[in-house]
């Protein structure tokens, strides 16, 4: 068993600069063990050797003492820290350029991407292909790492500053991309109608896990106990993925950012683990001040919570970072994980509910599924997340579920759209989901999608019949927006919510004309299958109505679960929104209830939250013993099978031994 495997572990990056390489190394290890850190991620190679490097392909830092990387690693490793080197391959130094100008990339221009002294180098030039994996063998052969990460792996259409640099035009992609297409010639515009662009995003994806494949392959050949990272699912040990702010960034704010990354991974691989890096700075531009301590903390209590790493993020070292703000409150949720790491490395979901991420279909695509994670989040109701890229796993968990959701999830492959069609869950459609695959579409849904609805503003949904939509008593009519199509379904389907067409909307004495149509905004095929053809999760994960949310769940409990809201399931929660409720299996007969309290959180702050209170039945648990988990050791609680849990800070845990009824 690989040591990555065994523990979730406590991590914390220093982005090392130039200067860096002359940092005190023993106060830097004592540091680390003041935060109860037990691996550690720093600069080693590419854009900066932090060690003395005999090769001729990168740059030494000017500031180099002697051997810094290889004496850190040393001293790590004798008080019991893991060291992951990290590399750059994206840039390398701009004296390069003139002695091998075949290594870089090139703009739509035919110049080279600059950015200060270094120079980009593209993904299919000899640099990236072949000094990459010299550099690698040098570093594995020299020194015992116990992992390796890639900064930036892949290709680069923006600078640091966010500038647009386009598609490279090197000569290494020309010839291999025409290779690759046939002999097309490389796109210079990202046109999604365009053809030629298609297959230069296959090219893309192709190349950038081959080159991953090939480094993959050389470090477990130079060592198979040295883990890979980065950020990508595949080739890879150890999937990197980053909770982090900017300040120009479109709202609303992603708060669960965190335990959602998270889960992305744990519950879809069985042999790769999250590595959710927790950025503590507020920006790229502004990388020497932090978030705010409660933002901070809830996004590690996050990556704590939803079975990941813990992993932290700063640039330089300790003692010359101006801002110390967060390492009180990153040492209290490192100190906590490491008094029950033994729980948290057990975690397992146990949700009845699969969530679907549409990943790489679209930025509407991206929301519609941040709407619904939301909702669920809110409703407290468990449920897992997988990666929608990775359809043989979707074919293989289909009869695990009493529910999947397909939130605009483009296409299916034929062998999960067969399981699926056979597994025992009712599937949830949302989003256009399967829009442009008529056939399954029908399949899945028994309903054909006909034109879209233009225009669809000034449109409404009348919220009937109300035995349904039990939580619109006094509103019968909800707005539509975004996108709708019309649609046609089979004759056995059931239908709710008619369309309320639009009318004039000004001025007010004109403000008449609705009408119900025989247009639904529901189908139903019992017991099997609901679609929604427009988009409640963007809409509300855009624009923030509870009507969105309450239309889902709705139907959601009436023809998804196929319950009353309480009933069966392993746990049932009575908190409120801004409790964020996970409940695991970590051990036989053992359950972590974990709450994440966002009272403090108002759209655009993090402050200190309020109080507040959840309570719980476990309508499908005999509960034997319930153990809140502090600081200072585990405290008992009553439960008499039902259990109240007061939660005063950012964080709750209840350890909870019980046998399923």
């Amino acid at each position: 068993m690989s040591w990555w495997t065994e523990k979730r572990f406590r991590m914390i990056q220093n982005n090392l600069r130039d200067i860096d390489a002359g940092m005190d190394v023993e106060s830097y290890v004592e540091t680390l063990k003041e935060f109860e850190a037990n691996v550690c991620m720093v600069g080693c190679g590419g854009i900066t050797a932090f060690h003395p490097t005999r090769l001729e392909c990168q740059k030494t830092s000017p500031y180099l003492k002697d051997d810094f990387f290889g004496n850190l690693l040393r001293r790590c490793h004798e008080n019991g820290i893991r060291v992951i080197a990290r590399f750059d391959f994206s840039k390398t130094h701009i004296q390069f350029l003139t002695t091998h100008p075949e290594w870089f990339s090139k703009s739509i221009q035919g110049e080279p991407v600059l950015y200060n002294d270094t120079a980009a180098a593209c993904v299919n030039g000899p640099y990236q292909q072949e000094c990459s994996l010299q550099i690698l063998e040098e570093v594995i052969s020299n020194y015992p790492v116990d992992g390796v990460f890639f900064n930036m792996f892949g290709y680069q259409t923006r600078d640091y500053s966010g500038r647009y640099v386009g598609i490279c035009q090197c000569e290494s992609c020309r010839k291999r991309f025409a290779l690759y297409s046939g002999g097309m010639e490389l796109p210079t515009q990202e046109n999604e109608e365009d053809p030629v662009y298609r297959k230069y995003q296959e090219f893309r994806k192709f190349t950038t896990q081959d080159l991953l494949e090939k480094i993959y392959r050389k470090v477990k050949e130079l060592n198979p106990e040295t883990a890979v990272c980065t950020y990508s699912s595949r080739h890879v040990d150890l999937v990197r993925s980053e909770s982090n702010s900017a300040v120009d960034r479109p709202l609303p704010f992603w708060a669960m950012e965190s335990e959602s990354n998270v889960a992305f991974v744990q519950e879809t691989f069985n042999n790769r683990f999250s590595s959710n890096c927790v950025i503590n700075a507020v920006d790229i531009f502004y990388r020497f001040m932090g978030v705010s301590p409660y933002l901070n903390e809830l996004r590690l209590y996050g990556d704590m919570a939803a079975g990941g790493n813990l992993d932290w993020c700063i640039i330089g070292g300790f003692e010359t970072y101006p801002d110390k703000m967060n390492f009180e409150g990153t040492k209290r949720v490192f100190r906590f994980h490491k008094k029950y790491e033994d729980i948290f490395s057990r975690l397992q979901p146990c949700g009845e509910i699969l969530l679907v991420n549409p990943a790489g279909d679209g930025e509407d695509a991206r929301k519609e599924y941040l709407g619904i994670y939301k909702m669920l989040k809110e409703a407290h109701l468990p449920f897992e997340v997988m990666d929608g890229r990775e359809t043989d796993l979707l074919a293989e968990k289909a009869d695990a579920y009493r529910v999947i959701i397909l939130p605009g999830i483009k296409e299916l492959p034929i062998k999960a759209a067969q399981a699926l069609e056979k597994s025992g869950a009712v599937i949830i459609g949302t989003g256009l989901a399967l829009e442009k695959d008529g056939a399954l579409l029908k399949k899945l849904f028994s309903v054909t999608l006909k034109e879209k609805l233009e225009p669809v503003r000034g449109s409404y949904m009348l919220t009937e019949p109300k035995s349904v939509f039990r939580n619109f008593r006094e509103r019968d009519w909800v707005y539509l927006d975004k996108e709708y199509r019309y649609m046609e379904p089979e004759e056995g389907n059931r239908n709710y919510m008619p369309l309320i067409s639009a009318s004039m909307y000004g001025p007010p004495e004109r403000c008449f004309g609705h009408e119900v149509t025989e247009q639904s905004c529901v189908s139903i095929r019992e017991g099997k299958s609901v679609y929604f053809p427009w988009m409640p999760g963007l809409l509300y994960y855009s624009q923030g109505y509870e009507d969105f949310k309450k239309l889902f769940l709705d139907v959601l409990w009436k023809d998804g679960l196929q319950r009353e809201p309480g009933q069966g399931g392993l746990i049932s929660a009575e908190a409120p929104s801004c409790a964020e409720v996970l409940f695991h299996r970590c051990g036989e007969d053992k359950y972590l209830l974990q709450i994440l309290n966002y009272s403090g959180f108002n759209g655009t702050t993090f402050s200190e939250p309020l109080p507040l209170e959840a309570r719980f039945t476990f309508p499908g648990l005999e509960v034997k013993k319930a153990q809140c988990l502090e600081a200072d050791g585990k405290r008992k609680i009553a439960c008499d099978g039902k259990l109240k849990v007061p939660v005063k800070g950012l964080y709750k845990a209840v350890l909870i031994t019980a046998k399923e009824r």
